[in-house]
């Protein structure tokens, strides 16, 4: 991943968080999961799924719906020029969405990850009704990340590891206000699933 896209993920949540004229606090949830590689993301997402109802739409799920698209990502860049994914990942995303149950709220893997992701994003919280996302962070250390990802590429697991605290330290510079609920995700699924459920109970009441 190249420090260009890095920041741009960084970025891509700050506008999550930014001021929007007329914009209310209610409506159906829609959090975002962030966090190391191996931070249990995929168990939370389960989680919050089967307690709340949540819909999942993954940046994963989105790539597979779209073989060429995959391809194009999987691709190196040229010159340091990475394939132009934002586009047809947002229709994807948008796609996605039309066939989806969200009722009961939405939770978002990976998507997005860009700043046009999040520009799109909000657009479609508006139109759809959702409320403001709030960005969930699974706080791992790096030691449990590689204690967890023994047996995966260790090259692939460090660089994943460089580029997500590079994305943190960005958004934390440049956004100190951004709304992000750190948790922490090195205590046992169970236990970060009943921070996490605690956090979505607070934030109702509130709302």
């Amino acid at each position: 991943m190249s420090l260009r896209r890095s920041l741009l993920i960084g970025a891509s949540l700050a506008v999550l968080f930014l001021p929007r004229l007329g914009a209310q606090s209610a409506g159906k949830p829609v959090v975002i999961l962030i966090g190391p590689p191996a931070s249990g993301k995929s168990t939370q997402a389960a989680f919050l799924h089967d307690k709340y109802g949540f819909a999942v739409i993954s940046r994963e799920q989105l790539m597979q719906d779209d073989p060429a698209l995959l391809a194009r990502q999987r691709q190196p860049a040229i010159r340091g020029v990475e394939p132009r994914v934002d586009p047809a990942l947002n229709q994807l995303f948008l796609e996605r969405l039309e066939k989806t149950d969200i009722s009961q709220g939405l939770l978002l893997d990976g998507y997005p990850a860009s700043k046009d992701h999040a520009d799109f994003l909000v657009k479609v919280t508006q139109e759809k009704g959702l409320g403001k996302p709030l960005v969930v962070q699974l706080e791992v250390p790096d030691s449990v990340v590689r204690k967890r990802a023994k047996g995966r590429n260790s090259t692939q697991v460090e660089q994943d590891l460089k580029d997500y605290h590079r994305e943190m330290d960005f958004l934390a510079l440049y956004f100190p206000g951004a709304d992000i609920v750190k948790v922490d995700g090195a205590k046992s699924p169970a236990s970060v699933s009943k921070e996490i459920s605690s956090v979505l109970t607070a934030r109702r009441k509130v709302n």
